[in-house]
């Protein structure tokens, strides 16, 4: 029997097995009733907009975006409660009880407890473990001194400075001090330490603004790894040399949770010393996670072809998996199956918004149905050209239908922020489609201004919709606040679209891009001006750290959220658009291997 489920979707048998044994509440599954079909079924098709004009027709960039690369894929893919049943007993009865004794076991220092959570972490099973890991860092935070001044090991001291900032503790950097010679430099002779210098690496990450030390580290330390996987020497094991050619790739903060674990979980297999215990958790707890992944992606998929935009405005991206790819950056958890599926919808219905502003509409389509955002009434649309209809209709009913089912949990003035953000992004979206249809390029300055407004910061307010467990109110104000954090989430997403899309996006003359800006402004070429723009992008990085570590108006899963907002970003645009193209580059390998291929147990 398929598995099927309420939450957000279809409303037949529960995709919590019937078992009282859950990985997660069972509220969780079983309170959404939020119908998978549109509010209104409404036999609107896409037209080109009544306005006759010459002029206006010549002006539409009629952009050529490739077809969905998934189709109706995952509404074919048999899932049965059995599974789910499965793992869940496993996991609860057999699994947890094995590791929380590994963790509370009085036998092991507080560096092997730490390096023990840093595995967790890195096998993506320390979520099950809050409460205990909460505990065991608190204490060590406040010996951690004591700690550090009986250590001397590279390895150890760059894991626990993982583990804490991460874990939002704010390590300082000066414990790495210890590695450097008198001129001021780190020790060549550290260079002997393959996995010393790896985690160092990983840890040079994670440093602020003024933390110059983590820059050193983190040139010394990719300098001599490149050279040490790329002359084939036998210094490292195969498994490690290709767990560091990741690395250098794509650094873990860099990359989805749930992926680093997928990755990490080969690796951790063909280690020696690896304990066969966490080696199965992991693998079931991927499987188990993947079922609902699968899930959501049905429930999704199905939403979205209901929903019918692709055939109705064929000039949008269908990407509504790689869309969902970008939300389980935000929190891969079972328990946050909902937030995963209101930010997909929201952010699916705003590419839709956006693709019409950026790469269909003529200026005056674009004024009113932006125009018709800042109303935000559906009895106001009348006038507007009928595919412009479609579009404002599709984004007011999936908001206001997110707002009802939100509504009895007491969350409807974090969907009224949403709701907000979107009508900003409207106003941006206009000012940039303005300096496009007049080839207008504006300063730097002035681009970012409203480049900015179309960045990341409305994703970090999409996922707060479903975080029950965090304060409304609190989050509201600190969110309208416009924390730092925010613009440094706005500044890293800008900068890493405007370089990648760049190509593209100036062959359909949209010349009010940051580096075409950056480049007439300042009369250098695109190379130098890549360079300029990736120092901004490197220290608004150091800014979201300094932001996650100090912050206190906020909990920290809100924070969590927040320095997870920027995580798909090195997927979507590494090294070219691949959100928009998928059918090139190691995207489509990525999603594959989350979604359809489970680890062999």
């Amino acid at each position: 029997m398929e598995a099927t489920r309420t939450s957000f979707g279809l409303h037949n048998a529960p995709l919590c097995p019937t078992t009282n044994l859950s990985l997660f509440p069972r509220r969780w599954l079983h309170k959404h009733t939020l119908s998978l079909k549109p509010a209104k079924q409404h036999h609107l098709v896409c037209v080109r907009a009544t306005e006759s004009n010459d002029n206006l027709e010549s002006s539409r960039p009629l952009a050529h975006f490739s077809p969905t690369l998934w189709g109706d894929h995952f509404l074919s893919v048999p899932l049965h409660v059995a599974e789910f049943d499965d793992f869940s007993r496993e996991i609860e009865v057999t699994m947890k009880p094995k590791v929380r004794d590994m963790l509370k076991s009085s036998k092991n220092s507080d560096n092997e407890r730490i390096r023990l959570i840093h595995l967790l972490m890195n096998l993506g099973i320390a979520y099950h473990f809050e409460i205990e890991i909460d505990e065991i860092l608190g204490q060590a935070f406040g010996n951690l001194d004591d700690i550090i001044a009986k250590e001397n090991d590279l390895e150890t001291i760059s894991t626990m400075f993982e583990v804490f900032r991460l874990r939002g503790y704010y390590m300082p950097c000066d414990a790495f001090n210890r590695f450097k010679g008198e001129d001021g430099r780190f020790k060549e002779s550290l260079a002997e330490d393959i996995r010393g210098m790896l985690q160092l690496y990983e840890a040079a990450h994670l440093g602020t603004p003024s933390e110059d030390i983590m820059d050193e580290a983190l040139s010394f330390t990719r300098y001599r790894l490149e050279s040490l996987t790329s002359n084939h020497t036998a210094t490292a094991s195969p498994h490690l040399s290709k767990h560091i050619q990741k690395a250098l790739y794509r650094a873990r903060y860099h990359n989805l949770e749930i992926l680093v674990a997928r990755e990490y979980i080969s690796f951790y297999e063909q280690e020696e010393d690896h304990d066969e215990t966490l080696l199965k958790f992991a693998k079931l707890n991927f499987n188990y996670c993947q079922l609902h992944y699968i899930q959501e992606l049905k429930d999704l998929t199905k939403w979205w072809k209901e929903l019918d935009l692709a055939s109705k405005l064929p000039y949008i991206r269908d990407r509504i998996v790689e869309v969902y790819f970008g939300a389980l950056a935000l929190y891969f958890e079972p328990r946050y199956s909902l937030g995963r599926i209101i930010v997909t919808k929201i952010t699916m219905i705003v590419t839709v918004f956006n693709d019409t502003c950026d790469a269909y509409g003529t200026l005056p389509e674009v004024t009113s149905l932006v125009d018709s955002f800042q109303r935000w009434d559906l009895g106001d649309i009348e006038k507007l050209p009928s595919y412009v209809k479609i579009v404002f209709r599709g984004v007011f009913e999936t908001l206001e239908e997110i707002e009802q089912e939100m509504r009895p949990q007491g969350r409807s003035r974090i969907v009224q922020v949403a709701v907000d953000e979107i009508k900003k992004l409207g106003k941006a979206y206009l000012a940039i489609s303005k300096w496009a249809r007049a080839s207008h390029v504006p300063t730097f300055e002035e681009y970012m201004e409203f480049g900015m407004q179309t960045s990341m910061d409305h994703f970090a307010a999409y996922s707060f919709i479903a975080m029950e467990d965090c304060d409304e109110n609190q989050t509201c104000e600190w969110y309208k606040s416009r924390p730092k954090m925010m613009e440094a989430l706005n500044g890293v997403f800008r900068i890493k679209n405007d370089i990648n899309t760049f190509e593209q996006e100036m062959s359909r003359g949209e010349v009010a891009k940051g580096l075409n800006c950056y480049m007439k402004q300042h009369g250098v070429s695109k190379e130098e001006a890549i360079g300029e723009m990736n120092k901004i992008y490197s220290n608004y990085y150091k800014i979201i750290m300094e932001e996650y570590l100090t912050t206190t108006a906020v909990p920290r899963p809100i924070l969590v959220r927040c320095l997870n907002v920027s995580r798909p970003i090195h997927h979507f645009y590494k090294e070219r658009d691949e959100f928009t193209d998928p059918y090139f580059g190691m995207l489509k390998e990525v999603i594959t291997s989350l979604f359809i291929h489970p680890i062999p147990l």
